[in-house]
């Protein structure tokens, strides 16, 4: 299996992001007030990224919150998953189906990844695990940092958090 570095694998997840078109429906989604003015609509972007899951996969998870409706994608190495959901009352994500692309059907991956997020005021954790029937579901745990939903920026890894060798031990 090829590794790709995490600052390709960032790129790949904004290219993945700007190339594809808005879930249907986004822009017709009533506020949590139930009134159309949308300046009083919570905005929120949620951004993660990992070198490394429990399969010794990359993976990125953004996620665009609009009032208690959760947008977003999953990118685990180089496979697509989209997901759409809403908030429970508590603020909660519980094992929430992410479907691969469409575009990614025909690469070898779980058809669907199981996401669980608590939220918090300005992060959310949480885990992922691909839907499997075997033991091997890969589950990981995450934290996404919440931002603005314009002021986000490019999902990046701080000093502290890129590592220098596999898990397997073989440096990078």
């Amino acid at each position: 299996m090829v590794r790709l570095p995490i600052a390709f694998m960032a790129m790949l997840l904004l290219w993945a992001c700007s190339t594809v078109p808005e879930p249907a429906g986004l822009s017709d989604l009533e506020p949590v007030s139930g009134h159309r003015d949308d300046a009083k609509v919570e905005r929120s972007r949620w951004v993660g990224i990992g070198s490394y899951d429990a399969c010794g996969l990359s993976w990125a998870l953004d996620l665009h919150q609009e009032g208690d409706r959760i947008t977003g994608r999953l990118l685990w190495e180089t496979v697509r998953y989209d997901l759409t959901a809403k908030l429970t009352e508590d603020g909660s994500l519980h094992n929430v189906r992410a479907g691969k692309s469409p575009a990614f059907n025909g690469t070898p991956a779980p058809r669907f990844v199981l996401v669980s997020l608590d939220f918090g005021a300005t992060r959310a954790v949480g885990h992922y695990a691909a839907e499997t029937k075997g033991s091997n579901d890969c589950a990981t745990a995450v934290e996404l940092k919440r931002y603005a939903a314009d002021d986000a920026p490019a999902p990046s890894m701080s000093s502290t958090e890129k590592r220098t060798s596999r898990p397997d031990g073989a440096r990078l």
